[in-house]
């Protein structure tokens, strides 16, 4: 089942116009790039942030023990 849904859309690509895949080709690279600026931009790690292994150290403890704490508190 999965192998026929497969290549049907395998022979689909295949049979696109010159056109039609020119236009796939530039929605995949503009997702890859959108997908790339805003991982860069608007979702940092906290690495980037902190540079000192001791100070990470730390920010990791807080963070896990915060949302073990909070997970408790709930149920």
């Amino acid at each position: 089942m999965f192998k026929r849904i497969l290549f049907f859309y395998i022979d689909g690509f295949k049979n696109l116009s010159d056109l039609g895949r020119k236009l796939w080709v530039i929605i995949i690279i503009k997702l890859v790039v959108i997908f790339v600026v805003i991982k860069a931009f608007f979702f940092p790690t906290l690495s980037s942030k902190i540079k000192s292994k001791q100070a990470q150290q730390e920010l990791y403890i807080k963070q896990l023990t915060k949302i073990t704490t909070t997970t408790k508190k709930e149920e």
